[in-house]
C-alpha cells in the first residue's frame, strides 16, 4: 500500500544521506486523495508508520505540481528554523496510487498515470554535502474559469444514486493540452534563470508533445531535456520529477550541468519549479 513505500522510501532517504530516524523533524507530502483514508492525509500516516511522533507533517497541494509544493514547503520551514537557529531535517514525500482514480474503460486517462512513491530529505545544515542545493523554488496557480480542467469530484458531495466512474478523475483533453504547450513562458519566468545553456530540466511526465514546447522556449538542445521517464516511469502525478531527479544521477544524463530545474505544472492550473545546484 502507498504508506508503507513511503515509509520504506523514506529510510531509503534518510540512509543515503546518512541522518538517523531520530533526527527527523517533519514531514511535508503531497498525495491525491488515494490512500485508504482521506483524513488522516499522507503525512502524519506516514510519521505514524515511521515510528516518529511530535513533529510537524502536513500534506500539501494534488496534481503533478504537488511534489515541488511540498518541497517548496519544507524548503520555507527550513528557512524560518534556520532564522530561529535550528537545524532541521525534513522528509518531503510525493506520490499517488493514482489507478484508484481512474477509469479503467477511459483512454483520456487511463493510460497516461502510474502508481509510485518518492521520498526526498532536505535540511538547513550547513555541513551537509551531498546532493543538491535548492537555488530557487516557486509556485503559482493559473487560476481562472477553466480551473477545474482536471477534476475529481468529491462522492460525499454526490446525491442520490451516481455510477462510480463520475467520482472517477475527469480531464477535459483540450483544456489540459492547451495549458500544458503554452506553460513554457511562465516555467522560464518562475526560475530566474536569464539562460539555461548549463541547465538540465526534469518536468514530470506529461507526453512528448507537451515537453517538446520547451526546448524553443528555453532555447535548450534535446539532450537537455529528461522525457525517458515517459516510458520508463510514467507519469506519477507529484513524484515523477524527483524519479526523474533520481533516474538522471544513476544514469549521469545531465553530462554534469551546473543546475538541474525541475518543472511541473497539472491539476488546479498549478505550476512549480524549483533550481537545483550540486553541492
Amino acid at each position: 500500500d502507498l504508506v508503507t513505500m513511503s515509509k520504506d522510501a523514506c529510510l531509503d532517504a534518510i540512509k543515503n544521506a546518512s541522518v538517523e530516524l531520530s533526527q527527523v523533524t517533519g514531514i511535508f507530502s503531497s498525495c491525491n486523495p488515494t490512500t485508504d483514508f482521506l483524513i488522516p492525509t499522507l503525512a502524519p500516516l506516514v510519521a505514524a508508520k515511521l515510528g516518529i511522533s511530535h513533529v510537524q507533517a502536513c500534506n500539501i497541494g494534488m496534481g503533478c505540481a504537488g511534489g515541488v509544493q511540498a518541497l517548496q514547503a519544507a524548503y520555507n520551514q527550513c528557512m524560518v528554523d534556520s532564522l530561529r537557529g535550528v537545524t532541521s531535517y525534513y522528509l518531503v514525500v510525493a506520490g499517488d496510487h493514482i489507478s484508484r482514480m481512474l477509469d479503467k474503460e477511459s483512454w483520456k486517462t487511463a493510460i497516461l498515470f502510474s502508481d509510485g512513491i518518492s521520498a526526498t530529505l532536505i535540511t538547513n545544515d550547513t555541513k551537509s554535502t551531498a546532493g543538491f542545493i535548492i537555488e530557487h523554488i516557486a509556485s503559482e496557480t493559473y487560476a481562472g474559469e477553466s480551473v477545474d480542467v482536471i477534476n475529481l469530484p468529491n462522492a460525499l458531495a454526490q446525491k442520490g444514486e451516481y455510477n462510480r466512474t463520475e467520482i472517477m478523475l475527469h480531464m477535459r483533453g483540450r483544456g489540459v493540452f492547451e495549458f500544458g504547450t503554452r506553460i513554457a513562458p511562465r516555467l522560464r519566468v518562475l526560475s530566474g534563470l536569464e539562460s539555461f545553456k548549463d541547465c538540465y530540466i526534469i518536468p514530470h511526465q506529461a507526453n512528448i508533445r507537451m515537453l517538446n514546447e520547451l526546448l524553443p522556449t528555453m532555447e535548450i538542445r534535446a539532450d537537455q531535456l529528461y522525457t525517458d521517464g515517459i516510458t520508463k516511469i510514467g507519469n506519477i502525478s507529484g513524484a515523477a520529477c524527483f524519479l526523474g531527479l533520481e533516474d538522471m544521477v544513476k544514469r549521469n544524463l545531465d553530462n554534469n550541468c551546473e543546475r538541474v530545474l525541475l518543472c511541473a505544472f497539472g491539476a488546479e492550473l498549478q505550476v512549480a519549479v524549483a533550481v537545483l545546484k550540486r553541492g
